[in-house]
C-alpha cells in the first residue's frame, strides 16, 4: 500500500500524507525511536493522544473499538469561504421526489433541460469540488 511504511524489526508501521504521521505502535520505545530519527531530519511534534490527522478529528473509543471521525471546523470554515447560505427549511435531497409508478412497464426519467453553465459557474463548482475532495 503507498504511504505505508513498516520498521523491518520493530513492531511499529506509520502512513504518511504530505506532512502528516499517523503511527500505530506497541511499545512506547519504538515510537520513542521513531520520533528521535524524524527529529534529526524534520521539525516535528507529537500528539499522543491522536485527536487529529489530516484535518480530521478522531475521537478514539477504546472499550467498543470505534473511533468517531469529525471535520466539522474544517466544514465551517470552508462553508464560510464559498458564501454557503444554510437554508431556514430542512431539505433531504437537491430534488424534488418523484413517486415511482409501481406496476408500470417503463418508468421515464425527466431529462435536464436547464442551459449549460458558463465558464465562471464550472469554475466556482471545480473550486467547492476540489475543496471537499
Amino acid at each position: 500500500m503507498p504511504g505505508l511504511w513498516k520498521h523491518k524489526t520493530r513492531n511499529i508501521q506509520f502512513v504518511l500524507v504530505v506532512d502528516d504521521f499517523g503511527i500505530k505502535y506497541l511499545k512506547r520505545e519504538d515510537l520513542d525511536h521513531l520520533v528521535k530519527v524524524l527529529k534529526t531530519y524534520y521539525d516535528v511534534s507529537v500528539d499522543l493522544d491522536g485527536k487529529e490527522f489530516v484535518k480530521i478529528e478522531l475521537d478514539w473509543d477504546y472499550k467498543k473499538g470505534e473511533v468517531h471521525l469529525s471535520m466539522e471546523p474544517y466544514l465551517r470554515k470552508a462553508l464560510r469561504q464559498f458564501d454557503n447560505i444554510v437554508p431556514t427549511k430542512r431539505r433531504d435531497s437537491p430534488y424534488p421526489h418523484i413517486e415511482p409508478k409501481y406496476g408500470a412497464k417503463e418508468q421515464f426519467a425527466e431529462y435536464d433541460t436547464s442551459p449549460e453553465v458558463g465558464k465562471e459557474e464550472q469554475k466556482h463548482v471545480q473550486k467547492v469540488n476540489g475543496k471537499f475532495l
